[in-house]
């Protein structure tokens, strides 16, 4: 609060003209741009490509930079299997194995056919991660249903005041 009215002050001096300092309206040194030549090429500090034209710049490649959370390209073919673009037989290929459908296939038929022994130890390491999940599954339901029991749902308490409800409603009827 006090900072806003010192700044309301200093406004409402430079209103009245009675501010002492020197009034500076924008810093020309903070954000200047580079000069760049004609066919100059650079990448941002988002992963986007430019390039420099007569006058104007261009940017070069798709409309997302392929880095971050949105690096979504096949370890073998380079394509993309993004949410957006891919298909979901990719998509969810490439959640569980970083490459898309067709070259998980390719991978594993090498790894079949060339290397078995190599191939049987690829396919056990995939069910004992599987196998680890369902586990944290079951721990996971197993203890809310420990919680649950331990809440209390069933308490005697209500059940008997429901008893007592219906005695006195049975007493107080005239017959």
């Amino acid at each position: 609060m006090a900072k806003d009215s010192k700044n309301l002050a200093k406004v409402q001096s430079m209103l009245d003209g009675t501010y002492g300092g020197k009034i500076v309206v924008g810093d020309a040194s903070v954000g200047r741009k580079q000069t760049r030549a004609i066919g100059d090429t650079w990448t941002d500090s988002d992963g986007y490509k430019w390039e420099q034209k007569d006058g104007y710049q261009v940017k070069k490649g798709g409309s997302m930079p392929s880095v971050g959370m949105f690096n979504h390209q096949c370890k073998d073919c380079r394509k993309n299997c993004s949410p957006k673009t891919g298909k979901p037989w990719d998509r969810d290929c490439f959640k569980a194995d970083g490459r898309c459908y067709h070259c998980q296939m390719n991978y594993e038929l090498d790894l079949s056919f060339d290397k078995p022994i190599r191939w049987f130890a690829y396919r056990r390491l995939k069910d004992l991660r599987n196998m680890d999940a369902i586990e944290r599954d079951m721990i996971q339901w197993i203890d809310e249903m420990e919680k649950q029991k331990n809440e209390k749902i069933f308490d005697i308490s209500v059940s008997n005041a429901m008893a007592n409800e219906k005695d006195e409603m049975s007493i107080k009827k005239n017959t």
